[in-house]
């Protein structure tokens, strides 16, 4: 949708529901953007096969959750004219594994107001302020969605512990969709704050806000938005460098990776691995950053306005998708 937003009054386009794309019969030979491209071709390929020539051509939209995509995801992407990926390490992926069509990177974003809006606050961090300021706690947020595993959770859950054994001064704040789940139920037993449910661009912000630390701990992923924001708010970011999230992660924030590791058990497109994040060296990056924390801040929010403002912005992510749509048109 924030394609769509920031596209829009400079491209004139329709947006089609996927279910209801299969169905349409064009008249006007339309160059079409098929996000996501996978889910939609193998759900209704049988549909769109049959009308292909009707088609100026298709671009499809992806990411990849592992190192490796399936040889049924590399011929898919035959029937594209090119694909969209959002990192460099997808890319990377994608040409590794047998894609011959042309693959663009395309990076997520923020809206440019993120970089500059001074600190943000929500009803929903009213109460953490008071808790951190009274019993003087460094907060770490961990957003836990979609796949477990996959966002690093056993990793997470060995470094709460261990850094809880460490230090009596911190807290994790665990971000979820409901307020119930296994792994949640673990992590309350280590003593956590839990902020579920949908949020809004101010309540989010806020989040990242109250933050001192944010965990990135996943195995796989085609960008992670999560450790953008949180960078772009000034908060620092614990994360290995094999993953999509090296195009914005600095150096002096990573750790090692320690195991190569299945991502997605018995997935049929992304088939690979991915990398755990090494437990002992996150501890003590955590805990040299809190014990440097006015430090690092200031060299993530220099990171911030002086690398990732000149990339990672939705407009600018909106004018890079308008012209890949204008060279394939005009081919």
């Amino acid at each position: 949708m924030k394609h769509v937003d920031y596209m829009r009054g400079k491209l004139h386009f329709d947006t089609v529901d996927e279910l209801a794309f299969p169905h349409i019969v064009p008249s006007s030979t339309p160059l079409v953007l098929i996000h996501p491209y996978f889910f939609i071709m193998i759900r209704s390929s049988k549909f769109i096969a049959r009308k292909l020539h009707l088609y100026r051509g298709f671009i499809g939209v992806e990411v990849c959750d592992s190192d490796h995509i399936s040889p049924l995801a590399v011929g898919i992407t035959d029937y594209a004219q090119r694909i969209i990926v959002p990192s460099t390490f997808c890319k990377q992926v994608y040409i590794e594994s047998g894609v011959k069509v042309p693959v663009d990177v395309v990076p997520h974003g923020v809206d440019p107001n993120w970089y500059d809006e001074p600190p943000k606050v929500t009803d929903i961090v009213t109460d953490i302020i008071r808790l951190k300021r009274e019993r003087g706690l460094k907060l770490i947020l961990y957003f836990l969605w979609h796949s477990a595993d996959r966002k690093g959770f056993p990793e997470l859950f060995e470094f709460y512990r261990k850094l809880r054994k460490e230090r009596k001064d911190v807290m994790l704040i665990v971000k979820t969709m409901s307020r119930d789940g296994r792994e949640l139920k673990l992590l309350k037993m280590l003593g956590i704050i839990n902020i579920y449910g949908w949020l809004s661009e101010a309540e989010k912000m806020s989040l990242y806000d109250v933050s001192d630390i944010y965990a990135l701990f996943s195995r796989g992923g085609g960008f992670e938005l999560n450790g953008l924001e949180a960078l772009v708010r000034g908060v620092p970011v614990i994360a290995h460098g094999k993953g999509s999230w090296a195009d914005y992660v600095p150096d002096f924030l990573r750790v090692p990776y320690k195991n190569r590791v299945v991502v997605l058990q018995d997935n049929p497109i992304h088939d690979g691995y991915g990398y755990t994040i090494d437990v002992e060296k996150a501890v003590d990056k955590a805990c040299h950053i809190l014990d440097n924390l006015d430090d690092y801040k200031a060299r993530v929010r220099e990171h911030a306005q002086k690398v990732l403002k000149n990339k990672f912005r939705w407009d600018l992510v909106a004018d890079r998708l308008i012209e890949i749509v204008r060279e394939e048109f005009n081919r």
